[in-house]
């Protein structure tokens, strides 16, 4: 079966902070709100819809194909992508973007803010 699997490619950038963001954000200070996190670390994984779900369907035995656009730093996403037998005949590759990417910070409550960018 042919499956073309349309939607975007990420690059999901996973961090833990180890505090609690209420108490860094107050609720009456929001119209001014400035802060920085540290972090304990950071993980990287290969996301985006398009993604995921080509992956998902790879595990299924099926070999999908991706129609999406990527950036410049593509090219790790592609080689593993390839090894998974998921084709990347029908993504561009636009060079003077990056690829997509999620930024998920993560509390200790489960709270997260998560800031998103996209490749054009």
């Amino acid at each position: 079966m042919n499956i073309l699997v349309s939607g975007s490619l990420a690059y999901d950038r996973i961090m833990d902070f180890p505090g609690k963001f209420s108490d860094h954000i107050l609720p009456d200070k929001t119209h001014m709100l400035n802060v920085c996190f540290m972090i304990n670390g950071i993980t990287e994984n290969f996301g985006g819809t398009a993604g995921n779900i080509a992956y998902a369907l790879s595990l299924m035995g099926e070999t999908p194909t991706i129609l999406a656009t990527a950036g410049r730093d593509f090219e790790p996403y592609r080689n593993w992508l390839t090894q998974r037998n998921i084709s990347t005949q029908y993504i561009k590759v636009i060079p003077d973007e990056l690829t997509a990417g999620a930024y998920i910070t993560t509390d200790q409550s489960d709270n997260q803010i998560t800031a998103f960018n996209r490749a054009q």
